[in-house]
């Protein structure tokens, strides 16, 4: 699944500001968990 750069953007700030995975989850339902995990991972690289 192809995340637009908007939604990852969103979903690391989110991340940042110190919300959990179960948090962001229904925050963008169109997204799946482990592709927010993903990002998430991504980002601490």
């Amino acid at each position: 699944m192809k995340v637009k750069k908007t939604l990852m953007d969103m979903i690391i700030k989110w991340h940042q500001a110190g919300y959990s995975l179960d948090e962001i989850t229904p925050l963008v339902p169109q997204v799946p968990k482990e592709e927010i995990k993903a990002i998430i991972q991504q980002h601490h690289e």
